[in-house]
């Protein structure tokens, strides 16, 4: 059942398209909606705040963002709506027939239907866009596989598969808002979204947000909106500032690995050495009343995995300084912050007065030496930030200093 499914009948003729505004100085935003069938959907005026009332046929009439994306399940094409003295929306049916789809109107009851099974995301994309400009707001759309019985066919698509997709197309919006800079500010819009696309889009935003620290912003806050039932007030329901890369689980890869260990300098070496993030996209297959996708060959959290590991993937290794400086420390797990900048505080303190490569070991007087690293465990390692004394060397590098790891040495203690 779609959650709290309503919204208004809007004429195209009056329906008035905003420009993305940013939302605060210094803050970039991302409007995501989950959308289910908007052949269902009913009149309504919206309560949008501040005593503002806006008619719409979807809760987007309320929102202000520089980039608006809505979230469908490619189903959404093989959907009805009204019946039993209820009229379908009229707009929903209109972006039908306009995307290309079959439409076929019986005693006030409406199905649409692709033509043909090639080209199905197309169609989805070219429907739901057509939809939102009905809106007032132009939007991307991001499709995923669908699961089970819908719309007369049944969906083979995988909750695995769902939310890859969906980070997949989530980080490329978040990609297309330019460089990025200050703060990320994602509004997950959860009004029309059926049975586990909420939980599934918050879930997602929650790692693009992580993604966006890693990337370069300084913040990220994903905020949760929904509409009333009755009263269609537009209010938030949840705010979360997500402040460190977050680690759904102990990473499968050395590079993020070093992330979670608090190594930034380990990261900057192995991450260039990881392939790009794959695509994870999967177009249906048409069989009968079943629809097939192919089997992924990425999992949702090894595909987060991935793109963490390019997010922040600097050209060349990062001197001293620039570690000092680096984004990157700055959004890992309060802790682990803490024992990197310890750690670069006192070696920066006792390079000024070398004028050759240097041994960790012989600069920081505490410094234990110790030939076989993490031989039974890696506290001295992470106790360190991955500047294991015996196995880094500083060296001058102009007017700043290069630290080198003996990678091959200490990458073992990022499988403890």
């Amino acid at each position: 059942m779609e959650i709290w499914r309503h919204a208004a009948l809007l004429s195209s003729t009056v329906a008035v398209c905003r420009i993305a505004r940013r939302t605060a100085m210094g803050t970039k935003s991302l409007y995501l909606a989950t959308w289910g069938n908007p052949l269902e959907w009913l009149a309504v005026e919206y309560q949008c705040g501040g005593g503002e009332r806006r008619s719409g046929f979807a809760s987007v009439v309320c929102a202000e963002a520089d980039r608006y994306v809505v979230y469908v399940l490619d189903s959404v094409i093989t959907a009805s709506g009204g019946g039993q003295g209820r009229p379908p929306n009229r707009d929903a049916v209109e972006a039908a027939r306009s995307a290309g789809l079959s439409v076929d109107e019986k005693d006030g009851r409406v199905a649409i239907s692709p033509p043909q099974c090639e080209g199905w995301r197309r169609y989805v994309r070219e429907y739901i866009g057509a939809l939102a400009r009905r809106a007032g707001v132009e939007a991307s759309v991001v499709a995923t596989a669908a699961v089970g019985r819908l719309g007369g066919r049944l969906y083979r698509g995988t909750p695995d598969l769902v939310l890859s997709e969906l980070i997949h197309g989530l980080w490329r919006e978040v990609e297309a808002l330019g460089p990025p800079s200050g703060q990320l500010r994602i509004a997950v819009d959860v009004t029309h979204g059926v049975n586990f696309m909420p939980t599934v889009a918050l879930w997602a935003a929650r790692l693009i947000a992580s993604l966006a620290l890693a990337a370069g912003y300084e913040k990220a806050v994903v905020q949760a909106y929904n509409a009333t039932p009755g009263e269609w007030h537009y209010v938030k329901v949840y705010s979360e500032e997500v402040t460190h890369i977050q680690f759904p689980r102990p990473p499968a890869r050395p590079a993020p690995r070093a992330l979670y260990y608090g190594a930034p300098l380990h990261y900057a070496h192995l991450c260039r050495e990881e392939a790009e993030p794959p695509d994870p996209t999967r177009h249906p297959q048409c069989n009968g009343a079943e629809v097939h996708y192919p089997t992924p060959h990425v999992k949702p959290l090894d595909l987060y995995e991935a793109i963490l590991t390019k997010a922040a993937c600097p050209q060349t290794p990062p001197t001293l300084r620039q570690l000092m400086q680096w984004h990157l420390v700055k959004a890992l797990a309060p802790t682990a912050r803490r024992v990197v900048e310890h750690e670069l505080n006192n070696i920066a303190n006792r390079a000024q007065a070398i004028n050759k490569c240097t041994k960790l070991a012989d600069l920081l007087p505490y410094a234990a030496d110790d030939p076989q690293p993490c031989r039974d465990d890696n506290r001295n390692f992470v106790a360190h930030a991955g500047l294991l004394a015996s196995h880094t060397t500083i060296c001058p590098h102009g007017d700043d200093h290069q630290l080198i790891i003996d990678i091959e040495k200490t990458k073992p203690c990022l499988e403890k």
